[in-house]
């Protein structure tokens, strides 16, 4: 019978391999000193909580790691013994970046969307009933014109990139790999007024612009 250790260990190898196939795979993880899940935080499914950096040629891929990762309790718990974890992996595709990447709004893009799936399990199930999500998010250091009355930056969860496949096979199943996408103030107001309509709508215009994935404070927006 296959222990938890075994799948953790197997799932760790194959998302490694699979990034490294997809660019340069920096060796080292951003990661809290004090897990903050310790502090009130939202738990991943082993706890551990990381992030990795992908360098291609043309583009920086910044993605969750351990969202996907085994229930630590999967050899008590048959409930979650059959999953990787939440099913999924966040990243966001943008401009070369070089030197540490922890405050940038790329990053803190990212780390607030792995950070909203990890406090609701279900959104992997969300994407198979509907491709998009919008939502919005505090914190982010992006200019003034990309925020909303209350401060908020807009992103669009599930626009795929065209450079990457859908999701990963891993040790219990085929996780997503779930795109954040950058909005405009504009573009997120449409999807407001307009919901499920709109977003479908708005996920057309962005993938016709080309580069559907990607994430720049340069591109214009399309409504």
């Amino acid at each position: 019978m296959e222990t938890y250790d075994q799948h953790y260990e197997d799932s760790c190898l194959l998302r490694t391999s699979f990034w490294q196939a997809v660019g340069k795979l920096e060796e080292d993880v951003i990661a809290h000193i004090i897990n903050p899940a310790f502090m009130g935080g939202p738990m991943w499914p082993s706890v551990r909580q990381a992030f990795i950096t992908v360098h291609r040629p043309d583009s920086t891929i910044l993605a969750s790691d351990g969202l996907s990762d085994p229930y630590d309790d999967m050899d008590t718990n048959p409930d979650n013994a059959p999953y990787n974890g939440f099913g999924l992996e966040t990243y966001i595709v943008t401009e070369p970046l070089t030197g540490p990447v922890q405050s940038t709004w790329q990053f803190q893009l990212v780390y607030q969307a792995a950070q909203l799936m990890a406090d609701n399990g279900s959104v992997a199930s969300m994407l198979d009933k509907q491709p998009y999500i919008s939502t919005e998010f505090y914190n982010v250091d992006v200019p003034a014109e990309f925020l909303n009355a209350d401060g908020r930056v807009g992103a669009m969860l599930g626009i795929s990139d065209e450079g990457l496949p859908a999701g990963i096979e891993l040790s219990l199943e085929t996780i997503k790999l779930v795109n954040v996408k950058l909005l405009t103030q504009a573009e997120l107001k449409y999807v407001i007024d307009n919901g499920q309509e709109g977003r479908m709508k708005l996920a057309a215009l962005l993938k016709e612009q080309g580069n559907g994935g990607f994430s720049s404070l340069q591109r214009p927006s399309v409504v």
